[in-house]
């Protein structure tokens, strides 16, 4: 291994074709966390040029290099291990200096930054070796046209032409066009007319790229372990996701059991590359890209323990390396590369699913309903029987949803923890594998035997005394409280809830007011007795918050006529609540505890059915 510094004109001037390779994540860099700080250093120097004063060289990292092996007299091929966004970066720097160049009529100084990111026609057999860089797979249809538009207009042109989809703020295209941008604004007006003035400018802008930007260059020697190379270099950081580590991994041992890399990215990993994978997304208390959060599921389910977040990587090469130990008779094993990368594009389009289910499908209600109870424990589990049970047994993947959900929906709405959650699906994993089987019988089974408060299944008195007792408003957030009451309503309005569509918008309105005390007067009968009065009015105030004086309205109240008196708010309450939830009001000529607690009682009915508890012995 050798490390020197080098300037750009001496890595960049020479016939070389720099790879990035295609298991590397693709370009990444963004505006204001990449592109404006390396400009502000770059415009720095120009100033500095500009000035007269002593340039002083600007170092802007490391990057790694590996020897290609090439046939004697074609197009000497460097393979970029680490460095490659700063990397592309520069290179898109340099087009764009091109680009401006020429679009001023300085032919002289465009050959030279031509130079810097093209070989000679006459000096490649491929017409894919004229640009100096061959970016990854994802990244080579965009670079091919920053590389060859030749200004910002022809660019946005192509990119409509071909379908390209870019971000000013990020990406190839958004770079080349931030860097343009940002050399017209440098070039000060004079310039444009006085020839002197911008043959001075472009004299500066040429003697930085030349000798002010400087890169650490690291060779690999024969003996360096590349693979080794790259994983350190980025084991400290955050620079690169646990599933570009994995890509890195993957296709290096692809390539040393002689794969063919290129049929491999394009069947197994280019969608992997893409932004939907890559998107941030919230599952449980956690904030990462979707890839990484579907990888650790993946590994839970695959290696039958939790795993942590940090460790993706290491826990994959761990299970790769050693697919025996942990063999599954569910989990398909994988003795190659190319098998692992198939087995990770199966279950990724069933995890994808749970992104975008089928509108209005018993998996769509579920999964809205899993993000109230705030865990992604159970997607391991849910992975596990999407993948062996549907589309044939589809049916029954729905029956296992539903004894999922009731196991859920009443821990939660009888206040038990959910912290064990990742211990027992687990558990319940591994007694699938040993039932051999997976059915909605031996899920429920196995709910019902576990004991303890942290994973006992509640009972139906349990349930509903927790519905009739608990002020559920005052305890839970309101998303929780909601998404009780629609069930419920879907459950009124049809028996076949999957047909029903609800309003959206609906808000959460009390019958008996938050504010009762002016217009919702005590009875009588405790008025006089100043002990009491404080108990009732407590219990009132208790019983407010309970399901049984909650509904859902499809416009909130005005205030004032949210705290009117029963005669007043009865009309109004119905005329904004269509709904079946609300629909028994039509009934009462006034409104006070007794039915408060009547009504919780007949929906506290309707809940045990819609979360019902497991019949193991039909």
């Amino acid at each position: 291994m050798e490390a020197n510094s080098r300037p750009l004109l001496r890595i960049f001037e020479p016939t070389v074709c720099y790879q990035i390779p295609l298991f590397q994540r693709p370009y990444v860099w963004k505006r204001e966390d990449n592109w404006q700080p390396l400009w502000e250093d770059f415009e720095r120097l120009l100033d500095v040029m500009l000035a007269g004063e002593k340039l002083r060289p600007h170092f802007l990292g490391a990057v790694v290099l590996e020897q290609l092996r090439n046939d004697t007299g074609s197009v000497q091929g460097r393979q970029v291990i680490d460095g490659q966004q700063r990397f592309t970066t520069l290179q898109l720097l340099l087009i764009a200096a091109r680009d401006l160049c020429r679009s001023r009529g300085s032919e002289r100084f465009a050959g030279r930054f031509e130079s810097m990111v093209s070989n000679s026609d006459t000096m490649v057999d491929d017409p894919s070796e004229v640009p100096k860089l061959l970016p990854t797979n994802a990244d080579r249809l965009a670079f091919a046209l920053v590389h060859g538009a030749g200004s910002p207009d022809a660019l946005l042109k192509q990119a409509s032409k071909k379908g390209v989809d870019f971000s000013y703020d990020q990406g190839i295209v958004g770079a080349y066009l931030y860097f343009y941008g940002q050399f017209e604004e440098w070039l000060r007006p004079e310039a444009v007319e006085a020839e002197e003035s911008l043959e001075k400018q472009l004299d500066a802008l040429w003697a930085v790229v030349r000798n002010g930007l400087q890169l650490v260059v690291i060779d690999l020697g024969e003996d360096d372990e590349s693979q080794v190379i790259f994983e350190t270099l980025n084991a400290r950081g955050t620079q690169l996701l646990p599933a570009d580590l994995i890509k890195n991994f993957l296709f290096r041992r692809a390539q040393s059991e002689g794969g063919d890399i290129d049929t491999l990215y394009e069947e197994h990993w280019a969608e992997f590359d893409g932004e939907f994978w890559r998107e941030e997304v919230k599952q449980g208390r956690e904030n990462r890209p979707r890839i990484d959060i579907f990888i650790r599921h993946f590994l839970t389910l695959a290696m039958r323990r939790d795993i942590r977040v940090g460790h993706i990587f290491n826990e994959y090469k761990n299970y790769v390396q050693h697919t025996a130990d942990w063999g599954s008779c569910f989990v398909e094993p994988a003795n190659s590369a190319s098998e692992h990368m198939a087995l990770l594009k199966t279950y990724a389009e069933h995890f994808r699913q749970f992104s975008s289910p089928t509108a209005g499908s018993r998996l769509s209600r579920f999964l809205a309903r899993l993000v109230v109870i705030d865990t992604s424990t159970v997607y391991p589990l849910l992975l596990l029987c999407s993948q062996r049970l549907r589309p044939q047994q589809q049916t029954e993947f729905e029956a296992i949803l539903t004894v999922l959900e009731s196991y859920l929906f009443r821990r939660m709405i009888c206040g038990l923890t959910t912290k064990n959650y990742n211990r027992l699906f687990l558990d319940l994993i591994r007694h699938l594998e040993r039932e051999k089987q997976i059915t909605a019988q031996v899920v429920g089974a196995f709910l019902l035997s576990s004991e303890g408060e942290s994973v006992r299944f509640p009972k139906d008195g349990e349930l509903s005394n927790a519905l009739l007792d608990y002020p559920l408003y005052q305890w839970w957030p309101q998303y929780r409280v909601r998404a009780v009451l629609e069930a419920l309503e879907r459950a009124l309005a049809h028996a076949k809830s999957e047909a029903v569509s609800l309003p959206t918008g609906l808000t959460i309105e009390h019958i008996l007011p938050v504010k009762w005390q002016e217009y919702w007067p005590l009875p009588a009968e405790v008025q006089n007795d100043p002990q009491i009065k404080v108990e009732f009015s407590q219990r009132r105030d208790r019983i407010k918050h309970t399901l049984g004086n909650l509904t859902l309205v499809t416009s909130s109240l005005n205030p004032a006529l949210s705290n009117s008196a029963w005669a007043a708010k009865k009309p109004e309450l119905l005329k904004w609540s269509k709904l079946n939830l609300s629909r028994d009001l039509h009934d009462h000529e006034e409104w006070s505890e007794q039915e408060i607690l009547a009504r919780g009682a007949a929906l506290a009915m309707s809940a045990i059915q819609i979360w019902p508890y497991p019949d193991v012995d039909q």
